[in-house]
């Protein structure tokens, strides 16, 4: 039996032992992927009875440590029809420490997908659960205490990719890929890059030059991409306090502003210029300068998107009002809507 012939089961809901003697001794070996990877992609519902039919079923979260059981129930879930789609990015300079700020956020702005930087955290301390409780699945690529990113969903995961394809900067955790709808989203944390007579700002460029290659070598210009998070470049005057003071430093160096021109020149948009023109809008804030009260930051978090895509983008601002919260992080988040 095919993969396409159990779909029309799993979209009325049986036992995965039903399943299993329908499809014979080809169960394991062509389909078990199949469940797991649509479990993990919240596209399949599984509520466990542990065998007692009088019990009220309890609906199973998919995690690394779970397993799909004889007598569990799976289902298809119905696809719903999507007007548009909330897109956000936030470095949260550490998902423990931030936490009760995420879900409040969460809750308040109700986006659909949003791309996490520097959650600093491993993988399996990552907060799946509690993120799963309040409506996101995620995905996530994480160390301890540095670097880490994440991707949380409403909407069925597809595709998720981690780190580059080339394999560059593996031991680092600041890239991961997915696809949701549509829509190909690459998240990434690109390093800061400390000086420009440091070998962390070699790295930097070293970075972008693969991250320019990862896009430009993955997608054609007509797909639907989405290239956000922590970039750490601020394109142009207006996205710095002083430009003559920032001149040729990190952050705002000739050579990471190529690194833009050429993502432009292959046909990304900066969304959040196609809604706002005006100076001194930024999405961090240096803590020890005080610079959120100040307003002395950079506009350095961005939602770079194709043509096509953009064109579909009807707002995108920056939540200010979240860097002002308790405990905040000192990035504030992207937000970005688009339509279906």
């Amino acid at each position: 039996m095919e993969q396409f012939e159990i779909l029309e089961d799993l979209k009325k809901g049986i036992l995965v032992s039903e399943l299993s003697s329908q499809v014979g001794k080809d169960f394991h070996q062509n389909h078990v992927k199949f469940l797991y990877d649509e479990w993990r992609g919240n596209r399949l519902r599984v509520e466990r009875t542990w065998g007692d039919t009088v019990n009220i079923p309890i609906s199973i979260v998919y995690s690394s440590s779970e397993c799909l059981l004889p007598d569990d129930f799976i289902q298809l879930k119905a696809v719903e029809n999507i007007q548009a789609i909330k897109i956000a990015t936030w470095n949260v300079n550490s998902i423990r420490v931030r936490l009760p700020l995420i879900l409040s956020w969460l809750a308040e702005q109700q986006p659909d997908i949003v791309c996490l930087q520097e959650t600093k955290v491993e993988d399996f301390q990552f907060p799946e659960q509690e993120l799963r409780a309040v409506g996101y699945h995620s995905v996530y690529h994480g160390q301890k205490s540095y670097n880490g990113v994440a991707v949380l969903s409403k909407l069925p995961i597809k595709k998720v990719q981690y780190g580059f394809f080339s394999g560059f900067d593996a031991e680092n955790k600041r890239l991961i890929s997915v696809e949701i709808e549509d829509i190909n989203i690459l998240n990434v944390y690109v390093p800061q890059g400390q000086t420009t007579d440091s070998p962390k700002f070699q790295y930097k460029l070293e970075f972008l030059e693969n991250l320019q290659k990862e896009v430009f070598s993955t997608f054609s210009t007509n797909d639907n991409v989405v290239l956000l998070g922590d970039i750490n470049i601020a394109p142009d005057d207006r996205d710095v306090v002083s430009p003559e003071e920032m001149k040729d430093r990190v952050s705002f160096h000739p050579q990471e502003h190529a690194f833009l021109d050429q993502l432009k020149n292959w046909g990304l948009a900066d969304v959040y210029r196609n809604f706002h023109t005006e100076d001194k809008l930024y999405s961090w804030w240096d803590f020890r300068t005080r610079g959120f009260e100040k307003n002395e930051g950079m506009r350095i978090d961005h939602i770079w998107m194709s043509k096509a895509l953009a064109n579909r983008c009807d707002s995108c601002m920056i939540d200010t009002n979240n860097r002002s919260q308790s405990k905040p992080s000192d990035h504030a988040p992207v937000i970005c809507n688009v339509k279906v």
